[in-house]
């Protein structure tokens, strides 16, 4: 078998990952744009949220249940307020408690909806419905009292954070 050359083609030196040499500076900029716009993305993300005295107690929820749904303990105990965490201890402590007992259905669950707000006194409450991930096997559909108000010094000082959560009975 033999190759023949086509009249007007020069033949082009073929790098690994089939790349020209005239390629390669088009495949790095691409390269770097897209690191950057990755770079960009990371701290955006980890700036989307930031606990201040106006965020609200709806949104203190909402990010405490994303974090729940994603197993991810260290943000759902952030979230607790001093009191909270001096009765639950570290966050190691803490996140065997939330997956255990009568918390465990809030670990990764399929889908939450709160149903109620109600102020009473300087507290904040919600009652929260969560449809557990096992609730195709289980049937079983939970609700759970968040319990919030504003922490007094610190640094979070008067911000909405979580003093309980406690099962609805």
């Amino acid at each position: 078998m033999t190759f023949q050359r086509l009249p007007g083609k020069k033949p082009t030196e073929r790098r690994r990952y089939g790349t020209t040499k005239s390629d390669l500076p088009k495949t790095l900029l691409s390269l770097m744009m897209i690191v950057r716009i990755l770079s960009f993305s990371q701290i955006f993300i980890c700036r989307a949220f930031h606990l201040s005295p106006s965020t609200p107690p709806q949104e203190v929820i909402q990010q405490q249940l994303q974090a729940l749904q994603q197993d991810d303990m260290t943000k759902v105990y952030q979230l607790a307020s001093p009191n909270n965490k001096e009765r639950t201890g570290d966050v190691t402590r803490f996140g065997q408690m939330v997956r255990s007992g009568p918390y465990r259905h809030l670990v990764q669950h399929h889908s939450s909806l709160v149903l109620l707000e109600s102020t009473i006194g300087a507290s904040q409450q919600f009652l929260v419905r969560i449809v557990p991930q096992d609730y195709a096997e289980s049937g079983r559909i939970v609700e759970y009292w968040w319990s919030l108000s504003r922490c007094r010094g610190g640094e979070y000082e008067g911000s909405y954070m979580v003093d309980a959560v406690i099962p609805n009975q």
